[in-house]
């Protein structure tokens, strides 16, 4: 999951088009897997329809096969954003920013003057900072993460992480020895100590089998075949994690009002990490 994640990262910040198509396409099981009902249903209808922007949007194709489908707000190789993301370090940043909507929102009249004239001000900025050689000031050629400070710190982070787990403030997850019953390894969770167990950890370690199962009949039954609605809501596969293995105890207060409460596991697994801090 870690690979799939970092490599959809990569494909965006490269402008990679038929990497992004590709890693997209492997995250979309666990959509399925951890009953994601909305990613599940357009996920394909937008991958569909991705494979198809040559003959349908030659143009647009072409553009994202150049590395035009993220947005570069930088000269620095590998620092290209989504367009959402974009939009919030931008259009919508400087709304919130003083003298922006910030004070007008009750003011309708005001409000609409400041967004018919947004992109005339972003104009303005734009051309202020090209007359100003504000635009690519940044040394070409160099990542800050590849910089020498990120790369110690990032060394220095390590450290510390190993640190917690020599010092047992939290549990080692590779002590664990494989289950005695079956090949797979159990399932830890390394702040509470709380083991998960044998069948749930099979569950979990075969998600992506599961929700690619379940990917191909949504397809099937829904997109080829077309048996049934897309519209209907998508059977989930509720499979179980650390956070549905809190118990839940009903209590009754004075006044017989029952109450449901939720056993907190990690409150003893914090006081013992605070407790061997003090110690």
């Amino acid at each position: 999951m870690i690979k799939v994640l970092l490599g959809f990262i990569r494909a965006e910040r490269t402008g990679d088009w038929q990497a992004h198509l590709s890693f997209t396409a492997a995250m979309t099981p666990y959509f399925y897997a951890m009953d994601r009902p909305n990613y599940s249903k357009w996920i394909p209808i937008y991958l569909t329809d991705m494979h198809k922007l040559q003959d349908t949007h030659p143009r647009v194709y072409a553009e994202f096969m150049n590395g035009n489908h993220p947005v570069s707000r930088s000269t620095q190789p590998c620092s290209q954003i989504w367009t959402d993301m974009a939009l919030e370090q931008s259009v919508n940043l400087d709304s919130k920013k003083q003298k922006g909507i910030v004070g007008i929102t009750q003011k309708s009249e005001a409000l609409e003057r400041w967004f018919l004239t947004s992109h005339q001000r972003a104009a303005i900025t734009t051309t202020t900072k090209d007359m100003c050689a504000l635009h690519g000031s940044e040394q070409i050629g160099t990542h800050k993460e590849s910089g020498r400070l990120r790369i110690t710190r990032d060394g220095s982070d390590v450290q510390k992480l190993l640190s917690v787990f020599s010092s047992e403030l939290m549990t080692n997850p590779f002590s664990l020895q494989q289950g005695i019953d079956d090949d797979v390894i159990p399932l830890l969770n390394i702040a509470t100590g709380v083991v998960m167990p044998s069948d749930l950890t099979k569950n979990l370690v075969c998600a992506v089998d599961l929700g690619r199962n379940h990917m191909k009949t949504f397809i099937d039954e829904r997109l080829r075949t077309r048996t049934k609605s897309f519209w209907d809501p998508v059977p989930q596969l509720k499979l179980k994690t650390f956070a549905s293995l809190a118990q839940k105890k009903q209590l009754k207060t004075k006044d017989e009002k029952a109450q449901v409460v939720n056993a907190d596991r990690q409150l003893f697994g914090r006081l013992l990490i605070a407790a061997k801090m003090l110690t």
